[in-house]
């Protein structure tokens, strides 16, 4: 049994581990894709983590394994199933076997909440920018009106795809900077109070129907991407665990949840960095006894 596990190898999980390791405690780190980065891999660009300029997501992401690999930190591929109590600690359960931890933090971010759309081509809906086959389609649809949504017009735009992207309000949700240069965009189209009606397989495109004003319409597109929420991505927990927004410790001694599994939505590099650093505070206090 080792001092501390951490389920998920994004800027929470990574920063959690690493502090970890600079306190002294034993720990292993876990993700489901046997490797760093999370879905920092998504974004555009990250232009508010403090001391670094404006970096794509990607490069974020390498620099992550990068960090922990000077630690001498490796990243174990396991998908977390459960996390149950036991005498001495937690175990942490999947059919790739057990692993026993005497304390946990879960870092395992967040999975595309439920959203469909009627039609025959509702499996080729796409729910991450990763999905998106390369070379990009020339046109692509967004729906969605927060900033994922906007980051991923952003994205596809740089690739050379037209975009327009559909909102189903009379504003979008993202604010600020991200907006206005979406806003501004050539080759970026906003279609507000727009819901889909349908998506319908044509050759190896697709064939949106929607309403927009109480108007119908329909646009050909290569994909489809949907930004419409997030929810949290958690291993089955104990059935006692309760615990507040935005507070990392949780009311079963030992067990912390950081990051975009404590939001419940794509947050900041930099706040889920310091959730791990707060994570790994309370495990030291707690595997001395002071917690």
């Amino acid at each position: 049994m080792n001092d501390v596990t951490v389920i998920g190898a994004g800027p929470a999980g990574c920063t959690a581990a690493v502090q970890c390791l600079r306190l002294g405690l034993d720990v292993r780190l876990l993700d489901t894709t046997g490797r760093a980065g999370g879905l920092i891999r998504e974004a555009r660009l990250i232009e508010n983590y403090p001391g670094l300029s404006a970096i794509p997501g990607s490069e974020f992401a390498e620099k992550l394994c990068s960090h922990i690999s000077v630690f001498g930190i490796k990243v174990l591929d396991y998908h977390a199933d459960s996390i149950v109590r036991i005498n001495d600690g937690f175990e942490i359960r999947s059919n790739q076997g057990v692993i026993a931890s005497a304390s946990v933090i879960v870092a395992t971010g967040t999975v595309p909440a439920d959203y469909s759309i009627p039609g025959n081509a509702s499996s080729r809906l796409l729910r991450s920018i990763l999905d998106v086959r390369k070379p990009v389609p020339s046109n692509m649809i967004v729906i969605g009106g927060g900033e994922a949504a906007l980051d991923y017009a952003m994205s596809l735009s740089d690739a050379g795809s037209n975009v327009d992207i559909l909102v189903r309000n009379s504003c979008l949700r993202a604010c600020g900077r991200l907006k206005d240069e979406v806003e501004t965009r050539s080759g970026i189209r906003i279609l507000y109070n727009t819901e889909p009606v349908s998506i319908i397989s044509s050759g190896s495109d697709l064939l949106v129907r929607y309403t927009s004003d109480g108007n119908n319409g329909e646009h050909l597109a290569g994909a489809v991407l949907a930004a419409t929420g997030r929810k949290p991505k958690l291993p089955v927990m104990p059935d006692e665990l309760k615990h507040g927004s935005g507070g990392v410790i949780t009311s079963i001694p030992g067990l912390y949840i950081v990051g975009d599994a404590l939001l419940g939505s794509l947050g900041q590099a930099a706040i889920a960095a310091g959730h791990g650093l707060q994570a790994a505070g309370f495990v030291r206090d707690f595997m001395n006894g002071l917690a």
